[in-house]
């Protein structure tokens, strides 16, 4: 039997930095230059060392052979671990506001991606789209949902489906539009090791130790204001063997990519249990019937029954 799980901890780590996913470790006692310019402008971009977009370090690559900053470089004004939905609007908002900061973004995934493990046919998001990256804050932005609809040619398509919710892989499509702007001011590949106050209070810079996903490579930089937006972590049952996890124990975060390959024969009977309540497990029930209808599957939930799905404003 294949399981699957659902649910997110409530706590957030970066190796050893504890976040509440709603940013932490900022220095307020240096505030931010005036303005951040276009980052397909031909001078300083967000990082200071983007040109039309690109940067030297990109990837987790870099053209320096050395592994922390140059001796008399100056830090960054704001480094954010993680480069996801927060990260992206802190990046337009920047942006918007045309502050001209020392700004760079560090990311685990070699490309920009949310919650793709599931991104599910059919499956639509439960907020506005009027609820974007930029439309509450500035709608005159050109990072809103419907300047990218019109940037895509489907503003008139989207239009007419008469609906405010938008299929969830054309917003993750949106996303990683709004991302594509700012590719020159993140480092992608990239794991946060710690975050560490440098001198005695008050403390005016913080290191941060990041590894390169691939080549093992460590490096330090210097930031005098740091933002912590992890995103959630995999919320595993301790029923469940841990360390390491069964191959057929499968997180619903890594849904789609993973169970076709695990279950890669669409008319074997296969026995499948999903424990979990949520938006997230009903929705894979869901899909489990499409992709294996010879299956039995299973819903295990801990209440009596499934509740309505939350589409408040809130």
């Amino acid at each position: 039997m294949a399981d699957i799980m659902n649910g997110y901890g409530s706590e957030h780590h970066v190796n050893g930095v504890h976040s509440n996913g709603n940013g932490g470790y900022i220095n307020r006692s240096t505030p931010f230059t005036d303005s951040i310019s276009n980052s397909h402008s031909t001078s300083n971009s967000l990082n200071g060392g983007c040109k039309n977009g690109h940067s030297t370090h990109h990837n987790g690559n870099s053209t320096s052979s050395s592994n922390m900053d140059s001796p008399g470089q100056e830090p960054y004004d704001l480094v954010c671990i993680g480069f996801g939905p927060a990260s992206l609007a802190i990046a337009i908002a920047l942006h918007d506001q045309k502050t001209q900061a020392r700004v760079l973004f560090l990311e685990r995934q070699q490309e920009f991606a949310w919650h793709a493990g599931m991104i599910l046919p059919g499956s639509r998001m439960q907020i506005s789209f009027i609820k974007d990256l930029a439309t509450l804050r500035n709608p005159r932005s050109e990072f809103t949902f419907l300047n990218y609809l019109h940037e895509k040619n489907r503003l008139v398509t989207f239009t007419n489906l008469g609906t405010f919710l938008p299929l969830r892989e054309e917003y993750n499509d949106y996303m990683a539009w709004c991302a594509s702007h700012f590719e020159g001011c993140v480092r992608y590949g990239q794991d946060a090791v710690s975050v560490a106050p440098i001198g005695e209070k008050p403390i005016q810079n913080w290191a941060v130790r990041s590894r390169d996903v691939k080549k093992g490579q460590e490096k330090r930089l210097t930031a005098r204001h740091v933002v912590i937006a992890v995103g959630g972590e995999p919320n595993i049952p301790k029923a469940f063997p841990q360390n390491p996890l069964s191959p057929r124990v499968v997180h619903s975060s890594g849904y789609s990519s993973t169970v076709p390959k695990l279950l890669n024969d669409k008319n074997k009977a296969y026995k499948i249990a999903i424990v979990g309540g949520g938006q997230s497990a009903a929705e894979i029930f869901n899909d489990m019937h499409s992709r294996y209808p010879n299956s039995k599957t299973s819903l295990i939930i801990k209440g009596s029954a499934l509740r309505p799905s939350d589409d408040s404003p809130l």
